[in-house]
């Protein structure tokens, strides 16, 4: 494996609202002081290996925080995750983008769906972007089944999709809940065959992962591990990643990717 091959490192930075899918519902407050503490461990990782990543953010996340996504900014790209990450309307993809634009001071590339939901690609070119990242293609119980839908980044139009990654013939996702349930030299291998299938490895997370959620009685499939361990697991494989592949933004790629 050479460098030539690209790390996508992506996060969803959104309200702290899982909670409320298993009858625990939390005040905005803490679901965004929840996040913010996730936040915080996670950039000090990326600051240490020097690694850049695409953040998604909500529109409600960056205004009840906006100091802390300018500073984020400053770094890493702002990609819009839609108004906030419950509910949904058609000017969202606008609306949010025009928050995120007047907080961080630049322009905002790309947009995720909460919760990888479909969303009409014309909102998202009349809102003025370049790529879409709402597609995780794989089977999620209870979520979607996206088991025909292309696995590599690809046109419509004048816009770019691109999708988490999964790997090629049994479509094994390569985010958060696979990389939490999966033994590391299992992931590893899946996501050395994906990179190596097609020159590009995209991963999605959660800052608020990243936070101890010990004490909200989630399932251990979600919430175990959290916190420092799920750090330190996290930092043990970006510099196995990043010694077979180079990091770069999903902005960066897609630009790449639309000149050809």
């Amino acid at each position: 494996m050479t460098r030539d091959a690209l790390a996508l490192l992506s996060f969803d930075l959104e309200e702290f609202d899982i909670p409320n899918e298993f009858r625990r519902a939390i005040p905005k407050p803490e679901q965004i002081e929840v996040t913010l503490a996730g936040l915080q461990r996670l950039t000090a990782l990326l600051a240490d290996r020097k690694i850049i990543s695409t953040f998604f953010s909500t529109a409600v996340l960056a205004l009840n925080a906006p100091e802390a996504v300018r500073n984020l900014g400053q770094i890493h790209e702002i990609a819009s995750h839609g108004y906030a990450h419950t509910g949904f309307s058609a000017s969202d993809p606008d609306r949010s983008k025009k928050v995120l634009e007047e907080i961080t001071g630049k322009r905002v590339f790309g947009y995720r769906n909460p919760r990888f939901r479909p969303i009409a690609d014309q909102l998202l070119r009349n809102a003025g972007y370049t790529y879409n990242s709402s597609e995780n293609p794989t089977f999620l119980p209870g979520r979607y089944c996206r088991l025909f839908s292309p696995r590599k980044a690809y046109r419509k139009g004048d816009l770019l999709r691109i999708p988490v990654s999964v790997s090629p013939l049994v479509r094994f996702p390569c985010f958060w809940l696979a990389f939490k349930n999966t033994p590391p030299p299992l992931f590893r291998a899946v996501a050395a065959w994906t990179l190596a299938e097609g020159g590009y490895l995209h991963l999605v997370f959660h800052p608020w992962e990243f936070a101890d959620l010990k004490d909200y009685n989630l399932p251990r499939w979600i919430s175990s591990p959290c916190g420092q361990e799920l750090l330190e697991e996290l930092a043990s494989f970006l510099d196995w990643l990043g010694a077979r592949a180079r990091f770069t933004t999903l902005a960066d790629f897609s630009e790449a990717f639309l000149a050809r």
